[in-house]
């Protein structure tokens, strides 16, 4: 079954025509920046998926739907509740009613990490696993091979667990939906990226040694040009901050595992697969640090891994969804 497939991003909008066997044409790449430079972004999103499928209709069946892979809750596979990695606290129109109107096709929205779970589901023999995202903001999902629905969408909180509170404290980190405290501000890579802001201004001495300052070079740190390479490179200072904010992160993750009987955790997101192995092996002993019970010590050691999900796997995940779910919707 084809699928007109789109996997928006912070950042970009990706898009491409699904086939069978997973395979992707049409590949087009869009900065969300652009999009939204001459109007709102959301009449900007619809405007270009608009666009792309105006472009490939003739190559494209019309009982082709259109599935969007989408960092935020998500109800019914149809409507965006909330999207703070893109547009912060601000109200969310109806894309999926507005896009059926412009294109006349059946329109479908994934979350994102749903998205990446199908695709996964497809690569992997485990029967019942937890997908955690750690990129902007974090998110999970489970999915079950014996459930009818296979990946567990609803309701619409299910897997939202970067909005867990996991810091009460009155100077608890921001998360960019606006509350304090939450997970996902704290152990997200954009959480690590302004922890690691913070405590450079908080001990500069012991900064100004770190590979991460000489990479810095007094400009503002980031994740990409500074601490994931950093942290690749083995640098102490670095890994402190990175060790700090994930703990949170594995807790969660223990009880989540432990409460739903999981058999494995898949990584995903740009900061982690940024950093690979070596931030599998600190989320694996933080798991083991936070276990004492010694049915599960055997099991913590082979639990995690990061995948290396490369950029198109949330929209392959779309074709899975159209393919084995979408007709059923």
């Amino acid at each position: 079954m084809q699928a007109l497939a789109f996997d928006l991003g912070g950042t970009f909008l990706r898009a491409a025509v699904t086939g069978m066997g997973q395979t992707l044409t049409a590949i087009a790449n869009q900065r969300v920046a652009s999009l939204s430079a001459d109007c709102g972004v959301w009449d900007g999103v619809t405007d270009a998926i608009a666009a792309y499928e105006a472009a490939h209709r003739s190559a494209v069946a019309r009982s082709a739907p259109i599935v969007v892979a989408f960092p935020g809750p998500v109800a019914a596979n149809r409507k965006i509740l909330q999207a703070p990695t893109v547009v912060g606290d601000a109200d969310v129109p109806d894309i999926a009613l507005a896009l059926q109107e412009r294109t006349g096709r059946t329109v479908h929205v994934l979350n994102d990490i749903s998205a990446a779970a199908w695709y996964l589901a497809e690569h992997s023999d485990a029967s019942r696993f937890l997908v955690v995202t750690i990129s902007s903001g974090i998110g999970s999902k489970l999915f079950d091979r014996n459930h009818p629905a296979g990946v567990l969408d609803e309701p619409p909180y299910a897997g939202e667990i970067g909005h867990f509170v996991v810091d009460d404290s009155a100077d608890a980190a921001v998360c960019d939906c606006g509350a304090r405290g939450h997970l996902g501000g704290i152990a997200s890579g954009r959480g690590i990226e302004r922890a690691a802001q913070r405590q450079a201004v908080l001990e500069p001495a012991r900064f100004k040694g770190s590979m991460a300052a000489r990479l810095a070079r007094g400009s503002v740190l980031n994740n990409e040009a500074h601490i994931a390479p950093a942290a690749a490179a083995g640098d102490m200072w670095t890994w402190r901050v990175i060790e700090e904010c994930t703990r949170p992160l594995a807790r969660t993750i223990l009880a989540t595992v432990m409460a739903a009987g999981l058999d494995r955790v898949f990584i995903v997101g740009g900061f982690a697969q940024a950093i690979g192995m070596p931030y599998q092996a600190l989320l694996t002993r933080l798991l083991l640090d936070a276990s004492r019970y010694a049915v599960m010590r055997d099991r913590l050691e082979s639990l995690v891994t990061v995948v290396d999900a490369h950029e198109n796997a949330c929209l392959k995940g779309c074709g899975v969804y159209a393919r084995l779910r979408g007709a059923r919707q």
